[in-house]
């Protein structure tokens, strides 16, 4: 065990230090969460912000410990980053089991909340489908998808006729204009007029809306799975050491070998 004793606390450093770069990205996500438009009361609840920052102050404080425990080999701190590293490792293991199994209807729960904030569209006061918040604003919100995703209507500019909120056929939201023309010098009004047809977007946006929110899913579903190896294998690592040191007295130091306090 002495021979691989170093290895495997280089192992356990570079994963704690793995740690303190999620829980600082964590960190600068929830900031920037609550900096930005999208974490305002005003538009969304402040929930997932919070809970990104509590996340990154576990991860920052845990990975602390953890190299404390690698670099003095402090029983006290291995045991401690154990009782860390196996509770993260229950919530990753559970996380990465429920994406798995319930991908699907996670991917039609979405589709469902988006077909339906379309649906709601011209109604400004009222709150997304299940959101407990009673001052989002559903169609500012469809507003800026259709501008951003460059589409129109759930599945094409053409849903529009069918809507509650048109008070016409002929027309679309203004959100769903193209750019300006300097060439042409015309200005879109959201006419579906065969002659103005080609001043909007098309193309629905329900298609790239749902390719753009699976990837992101997927990359959270594997990313659960790929902490939680990482995980298993500090787990196992910090037992090896513990092992190494079950005749050592509990505060004993490799920094200083005598014993020590606690």
């Amino acid at each position: 065990m002495s021979c691989c004793k170093t290895p495997l606390k280089c192992v356990l450093f570079v994963l704690n230090l793995l740690f303190w770069a999620a829980g600082g990205f964590l960190l600068y996500a929830g900031i920037s969460f609550i900096q930005s438009n999208y974490g305002s009361t005003q538009e969304v609840n402040s929930w997932p912000a919070v809970i990104l920052i509590c996340t990154a102050g576990v991860l920052i404080i845990g990975g602390l410990i953890g190299c404390v425990g690698a670099i003095a080999e402090k029983k006290t701190c291995l045991g401690l980053f154990l009782v860390f590293l196996g509770s993260v490792l229950i919530v990753q293991a559970s996380i990465s089991g429920v994406m798995f199994a319930q991908r699907h209807r996670v991917d039609d729960s979405f589709s469902t909340f988006l077909l339906g904030q379309f649906k709601d569209y011209g109604n400004s006061t009222a709150p997304a489908t299940n959101s407990s918040n009673s001052e989002f604003n559903t169609t500012d919100f469809i507003d800026s998808i259709q501008e951003h995703w460059k589409c129109c209507g759930y599945h094409g500019y053409k849903d529009w006729q069918n809507n509650t909120w048109a008070y016409d056929e002929k027309h679309v939201p203004v959100s769903c204009c193209r750019p300006h023309n300097t060439s042409t010098n015309a200005t879109c009004t959201g006419s579906v007029q065969p002659a103005d047809v080609y001043m909007i977007y098309t193309e629905g946006c329900s298609d790239p809306l749902s390719k753009a929110f699976r990837w992101i899913y997927n990359f959270l579903k594997w990313s659960a799975l790929s902490i939680a190896v990482l995980i298993l294998i500090g787990v196992v690592i910090v037992i090896g050491l513990l092992c190494h040191q079950r005749n050592r007295p509990l505060g004993y130091s490799e920094l200083s070998p005598r014993f020590t306090e606690v």
